[in-house]
């Protein structure tokens, strides 16, 4: 049941930490779509620590994670790819703070509610767990990037397969390219012809 509590206030502690950062960028004016952002990198953050923490800390871990995560706007342009959905951003970065934090925020009194699991962390004392977490996150993000990397270059040579569209696709717009009609929201208000 505390997982389950943990889960909630990170998220909703996500979404308040993601505002106050646009709050605070866009001079006093925050987004929907960047609270959700904020939802989803509290939730992200908390996953590996639902079970280690308690309720209080999951509330500052969502919303440092999505503090974070809201920081690194301009993560993409920096190293060069392509992530129309924040992908990256959201889940590699608001993944590796979530586990920094369980590191440091990780609580016997919690994680034994299961009867049989003690996993203290810095805040218990043991502060080689957080040592432990970013060798975790090392080993998580070489092997991520290996099996991605051999991935694609498997399906970059399957006949049919492309890891782009071309550009006129692109520019045209997915929907209409891939699909007969566009999926997400109507867009002909735009057109002026």
């Amino acid at each position: 049941m505390t997982a389950a509590f943990n889960t909630n206030t990170a998220a909703s502690t996500g979404a308040i930490g993601w505002a106050l950062v646009d709050y605070i960028r866009h001079r006093r004016r925050f987004s929907l779509i960047g609270a959700c952002e904020g939802v989803i990198a509290g939730l992200v953050g908390i996953t590996p620590a639902a079970g280690y923490v308690s309720v209080w800390l999951a509330a500052v871990i969502g919303f440092l994670t999505a503090i974070v995560c809201a920081l690194c706007a301009s993560i993409n342009k920096w190293i060069g790819i392509d992530d129309g959905l924040e992908v990256f951003k959201l889940h590699a970065i608001g993944g590796m703070m979530g586990s920094f934090l369980t590191g440091i925020f990780a609580t016997s009194s919690i994680s034994m509610l299961d009867g049989g699991t003690d996993a203290p962390g810095g805040i218990d004392g043991v502060g080689a767990q957080v040592g432990r977490q970013f060798a975790e996150i090392g080993a998580i993000s070489s092997y991520s990037f290996v099996v991605s990397c051999a991935l694609l270059l498997i399906l970059k040579y399957i006949p049919g397969m492309h890891l782009r569209v071309p550009h006129e696709a692109e520019s045209a717009g997915l929907d209409m390219d891939q699909f007969f009609e566009e999926q997400i929201g109507d867009w002909s208000i735009n057109d002026l012809t």
